[in-house]
């Protein structure tokens, strides 16, 4: 006796559609990137993909599921990307203290982003990534998954609007003047000790001050960074009220008309 197991076809492609979008912003987000193991990865994709799966009746040749795909695909990966931007903020700050002590000359291997970093770039990163999460960030991230496929539906085309590069140039515009107002304790720091270098080797020439300029700076900035922590509570109430707006920003400058609730 053969066993007969109905699938709605509408229900499927939605499914597999819904996937594709999920599994592309899980790779591109620094969220759920290299972060998470594999499994844990592949049981959010799965979890959120079921949440937010529809039926997508008007895809049925091959070579139409395969445009879909490549678009939801591409619509995970942006939506991961201004994500990724956004977190990127407590990396770019870090960065900047790595550059101005001079810890950048020693770089780490970082596997959660796979490229070489600094240590307070790493440190930075890891501090921020985690507040976020706890903060609350992985739920906004979900729900904007969900609320994209009220502005884009599954079956969507793209139709990006002339409005998408105002969006991604202020997006990286607030990044840098966030990173440099989260960093500026500890580069105001540094710089005082600049102008104390700068001023014992004018009057004691023969003291060869520069020889300890290296590991005065590099001790100084491990002294006052507590201070740039203080300021990443204020960094990841912007980050968290920024994150939803952006999506639905980069939503709307692809094509997105559908209404956010």
């Amino acid at each position: 006796m053969d066993v007969v197991i109905p699938v709605d076809s509408a229900w499927a492609v939605g499914l597999v559609l819904a996937v594709t979008r999920v599994a592309a912003f899980a790779v591109a987000s620094p969220v759920t990137g290299r972060a998470l193991p594999a499994p844990a990865r592949l049981s959010i994709t799965f979890a959120v993909a079921l949440a937010m799966a529809q039926p997508v009746s008007g895809v049925v040749e091959p070579g139409e599921l395969f445009v879909a795909g490549a678009v939801n695909a591409a619509i995970g990966m942006a939506m991961g990307w201004v994500s990724g931007v956004l977190l990127h903020l407590f990396t770019s700050a870090g960065g900047i203290i790595d550059l101005v002590s001079g810890l950048s000359l020693a770089t780490v291997f970082d596997p959660m982003q796979g490229d070489q970093g600094g240590v307070f770039a790493r440190l930075f990163h890891l501090t921020g990534l985690a507040l976020f999460i706890v903060g609350g960030g992985l739920a906004l991230l979900i729900g904007g998954l969900v609320a994209s496929t009220r502005i884009l539906p599954l079956d969507a085309v793209l139709t990006p609007r002339p409005g998408l590069t105002g969006v991604v140039i202020e997006l990286v515009s607030a990044l840098l003047r966030s990173a440099v107002e989260l960093a500026l304790p500890v580069i105001g720091v540094l710089l005082m000790l600049e102008l104390a270098m700068g001023l014992a080797a004018r009057f004691a020439p023969q003291a060869n001050v520069f020889m300890l300029g290296m590991p005065a700076k590099i001790l100084a900035a491990i002294t006052v960074v507590g201070s740039a922590w203080v300021l990443f509570p204020d960094a990841i109430a912007l980050v968290e009220s920024s994150v939803v707006r952006s999506l639905e920003a980069a939503l709307r400058g692809l094509g997105g008309t559908g209404p956010v609730g």
